[in-house]
């Protein structure tokens, strides 16, 4: 289309006017109701005035004030604020204190909130807020766009959509919505329904931005631990590693601090003085990227001074199962018995002198659901000769005989202080604090998910909590993050798990469904879509495999580079990869997400992938860099102009719920609105252009006309109805007898609905501990008190993977490796986390926060590593590798270590110079293990078990700009 001058002006400054000032913001509401002045004939009331403080007053006074959240910000704090409402306008907000303490003797979890839900009501009218539907007109990222109506985007977007579903299939249009980008109501069911009614490929975006604790998976078979913050309190010793909760964790971090007015020892380890080590007992700097290292050094002082829990390591661990000498592998019942079962796995039985089914495991032909001995003594150390079924004898050792050799042999603390820098004497009074410690815990949040080996971190972590018998107690264990399971969520999926399904459940429903039997149907669920982990989308279409691929970022301990691990793990369906490989991508959706901001190397998705795409869609609130680069941006209501509930983190035992306050600004939309018309369009224009049957998922036919009939569940809904919103969440509470409201209206007005009992384990919920609302909540109690047996192939928390991958890598057992960039001639390395001033990219340009910092994109450098290069605070930087390169103002600050170079996460590109961002160098090589599948508990589905990247220890070099 031929754009002419004028046009073009005109479009520009239309595009201009719908980014919004935040100077002139009352006039973009629309007033919820006229007031007595505004009406004919009646005269305007009269302010009474004295003096200045008659003024003062009334502009103290509002119309009404509503509970309020910010649903789609990806903060898992869930703090309830009173939005304060006048002529219209929500002018401020103020942290709502209706949280009751679970105890007496445990402090409450007032007040929850952070400075940037204090300063909300600025980002909804800041000039990057976004008020109409635009349309590109110009190259994509060049800022030139025309305001265009609701019907045209709706049609023109439809119709693109359509195109792209003939040509190469639903599963050619991409739909990303981030990772918890996203609430449990209708400002999330809306595209939740868009996508599945679509059959479009989804990106599961939880590993690829490296939020997935692999280690945890590998030896649980699930990952969620954590409970209520105030647990934390009942800690006596608790270990901050790779964590700094004083930034991150503001609504919670006061327990730390009263727990240690209590008496509890706070540890830190970090290399790095960050705001968390300011306020520990304990510093232990260590080197980066050594933390299995210091682990696994502490577990040998463990067992060499008979300091571990024996009775707990015995039932809660693969300690003391069987593992052949000859192969390395477990000792199972294809070995011992003719057509034995192959997940039957052995432990020695002191009691018979022989070797036993483990209960519990897998295979031991009761389901695998208890951990009950029943009068099995298993031997924790030994080694023993067995027949086998074939007449064969074998000998056999535990798991516990092999690590421990492994750890005398690798892992003394005169040894790990070669790797970790921290002295020998530290690491055993370490080591033997945590084991003495009535209850000790490790918070070690999503930031021990960020390196390249963090799986191994994690498995370290667990292992000490097991020597210690820590996991599954009050104030203890390994702590990275859980969700309230909400039943009625199944509201949001517009059917997808149906009523024969429920009764198929019912024979194993009848004993009790175990975690396992939750993880079955969670895969199968998962199979039913086009689910596709982003590291796997970015390697196969994106451009990614050429630098992925490079000698230079393979692990040298594995035998195989990273291409042959992907091409067997596709091969065997282990991964997903959608569409498929000889299918191109055509379209790609995004919402509440800045896939351009946090993606490592943007500029390779840039050049490679973005051409492939005939149409981008950005359905957000703000402009971002990644929604610059779209073709039309459909804008959607702020948090405070719609109804929604906060995903629910378990920190706080409430859901938080948003009313609306005010009307969305401009033309703005809810989300729930927005793809429901969206829906609607397609439908209608498919039926108008006479479109048959496409290929939809699995290449099965999909009817384009339907796609609304299937998003409204046949008219159940009404997306475009005022109300339709509180109805779904009259059917989210209604179906959820774990909370304590019973319709959306009471939770809208409640703001804090209080969990009276746990739901059902979903996909992002598994803590597997009863609820009480009288104490404090902690993870993994189940498998403690009841003796459920854990979703892994032994049964128990499981630090032996005899998976073929893990023993060709050397990481069959816990172990420290190097990372790939550890040999790189850049000398310095960039490490960092998530800010203190943003929920990711979202308030970045908040004038009120930048204000409060350098108010630009700034890494941190240690005065000695600055005064080589002759760089002095304030000085603009050039961050470079062979890859690529950005700027940066410098603070040159003592708290860093040597040979780091620390950089806040979320700015967007386009603050920096020629908006390049600090991930341009980031080549972020990830791990061939985390293909791995076709192993019980290892194995990929949404939102579990995929592919991380490594975006911490970029290697770079520095120099002053000049």
């Amino acid at each position: 289309m031929q754009i002419s001058r004028r046009q073009f002006i005109v479009g520009s400054a239309v595009a201009a006017a719908g980014l919004g000032l935040y100077s002139l913001r009352p006039k973009h509401y629309v007033p919820a109701a006229p007031r007595p002045a505004d009406k004919p004939g009646i005269p305007a009331k009269k302010v009474k005035y004295n003096d200045y403080s008659d003024i003062w007053r009334e502009k103290w006074k509002w119309d009404r004030v509503v509970k309020g959240t910010h649903t789609r910000a990806n903060c898992i704090g869930a703090c309830s604020w009173d939005v304060y409402v006048k002529d219209g306008i929500a002018w401020r907000e103020e942290q709502a204190a209706i949280y009751e303490p679970h105890r007496p003797d445990i402090p409450d979890f007032n007040p929850r909130g952070c400075q940037k839900g204090a300063c909300y009501t600025h980002l909804q009218v800041n000039e990057s807020r976004i008020k109409y539907p635009l349309k590109r007109v110009g190259e994509r990222g060049e800022g030139k766009w025309k305001r265009i109506t609701w019907d045209e985007a709706l049609t023109e977007i439809a119709d693109k959509l359509i195109d792209a579903a003939v040509a190469e299939g639903t599963e050619s249009i991409i739909f990303d919505d981030g990772t918890t980008n996203a609430g449990y109501g209708p400002e999330t069911a809306g595209d939740v329904r868009f996508a599945t009614s679509l059959q479009t490929t989804k990106i599961d975006s939880w590993a690829g931005v490296s939020d997935m604790p692999m280690g945890l998976v590998q030896t649980w078979g699930m990952y969620n631990c954590e409970g209520t913050s105030d647990d934390w309190f009942r800690s006596d010793y608790i270990v901050i590693w790779v964590g700094n909760p004083i930034y991150t964790r503001i609504p919670e971090a006061h327990f730390l601090h009263e727990a240690r007015y209590r008496g509890a020892k706070l540890v830190v380890i970090a290399p790095d003085l960050n705001p968390s080590t300011v306020h520990a007992d304990t510093w232990l700097k260590i080197n980066p990227e050594t933390d299995a290292a210091l682990g696994l050094a502490a577990a040998q002082v463990m067992i060499t001074e008979n300091l571990i829990k024996k009775d707990y390591v015995l039932e809660q661990t693969d300690m003391p199962f069987l593992v052949r000498k000859d192969d390395k592998r477990f000792l199972r019942g294809a070995d011992m018995v003719k057509g034995g079962a192959d997940n039957a796995v052995y432990i020695w039985d002191e009691a018979k002198q022989a070797a036993v089914v483990a209960p519990g495991c897998e295979g031991d032909g009761e389901g695998g659901r208890s951990l009950k001995l029943n009068g099995i003594k298993p031997a924790l150390s030994g080694t023993f000769t067995v027949k086998l079924a074939n007449g064969e004898s074998v000998e056999v050792h535990t798991v516990f005989d092999m690590l421990k050799e492994k750890l005398d042999t690798e892992y003394t603390p005169e040894l790990a202080e070669k790797v970790t820098g921290i002295h020998p004497n530290v690491i055993r009074t370490f080591a033997r604090e945590m084991a003495a410690a009535p209850n000790a815990m490790i918070y070690c949040s999503w930031g021990a998910c960020k390196h390249h080996h963090s799986d191994l971190y994690q498995r370290a972590m667990a292992l000490l909590m097991t020597f210690t018998g820590n996991q599954g107690k009050p104030g203890s264990g390994v702590r990275v993050a859980a969700w309230w399971g909400v039943d009625g969520m199944e509201a949001m999926t517009a059917g997808l798990f149906s009523t024969m399904d429920k009764i198929k459940l019912i024979p194993k429903a009848i004993k009790g469904l175990t975690p396992r039997d939750y993880e079955d149907l969670f895969i199968d669920i998962s199979d039913r879509e086009a689910n596709t982990p982003m590291i796997v989308f970015l390697y196969v279409h994106g451009g990614y495999k050429e630098m992925w691929d490079k000698p230079h970022l393979q692990d040298p301990a594995l035998p195989r580079n990273l291409a042959e691990y992907m091409r067997e793990s596709i091969d065997k369906g282990w991964t997903k990869v959608y569409p498929p490989e000889n299918r191109s991508p055509k379209a790609y959706i995004f919402t509440g997400c800045n896939p351009l901001r946090r993606w490592p190397s943007p500029q390779i998705a840039k050049k490679v992938l973005w051409p492939k795409f005939d149409v981008v869609v950005s359905v957000n609130f703000r402009m971002s860099t990644s929604t610059m680069f779209a073709d039309y941006v459909l804008p959607v209501a702020g948090y405070y102009e719609k109804y929604g509930i906060k995903y629910g983190q378990s920190y706080v035992p409430y859901l938080i719920t948003s009313d609306k306050a005010t009307e969305p600004l401009g033309e703005s939309k809810s989300d729930w609105e927005v793809f429901g018309l969206l829906s609607k369009t397609i439908a209608e224009r498919a039926k108008a252009r006479n479109i048959p049957p496409v290929r939809g998922f699995k290449d099965r036919p999909h009817d384009l006309t339907k796609v609304y009939d299937i998003h409204t569940e046949n008219g159940l809904y009404d997306p475009t109805h005022p109300e339709d919103p509180v109805k779904l969440l009259d059917a989210i509470f209604e179906g959820s007898p774990s909370l304590g409201a019973n319709s959306g209206r009471e939770a809208l007005e409640m703001g804090a609905v209080p969990i009276i009992s746990t739901g059902r384990p979903s996909l992002i919920y598994q803590n597997y501990t009863d609820y009480d609302p009288k104490d404090t909540h902690w993870p993994h109690g189940d498998f403690v008190t009841k003796k459920t047996a854990w979703p892994t192939l032994t049964g128990r928390q499981q630090f032996y993977i005899d998976h073929p991958w893990f023993l060709e890598g050397g990481e069959s057992l816990p172990t420290h490796k190097p990372p790939p960039h550890a040999g790189s001639k850049y000398p310095l390395r960039i490490y960092g986390g998530h800010n203190r001033w943003s929920i990711h990219a979202i308030w970045r340009d908040v004038k009120l926060l930048l204000r409060l910092q350098r108010g630009q994109p700034a890494c941190w450098l240690n005065p000695l590593e600055a005064e080589k290069r002759g760089i002095k605070d304030g000085d603009m930087a050039r961050l470079y590798n062979h890859h690529g390169e950005f700027e940066c103002m410098v603070k040159v600050a003592p708290i860093t270590a040597p040979g780091e170079v620390i950089v806040y996460h979320a700015w967007e590109p386009y603050q920096f110079k020629n908006w390049k961002g600090n991930q341009e160098p980031a080549e972020a090589p990830w791990k061939a293990l985390h293909l791995a599948g076709g192993y019980h508990q290892i194995h990929y589905r949404m939102y579990y078990g995929g592919p991380s990247h490594a975006p911490r220890g970029v290697p770079i070099e520095i120099e002053k700009v000049k």
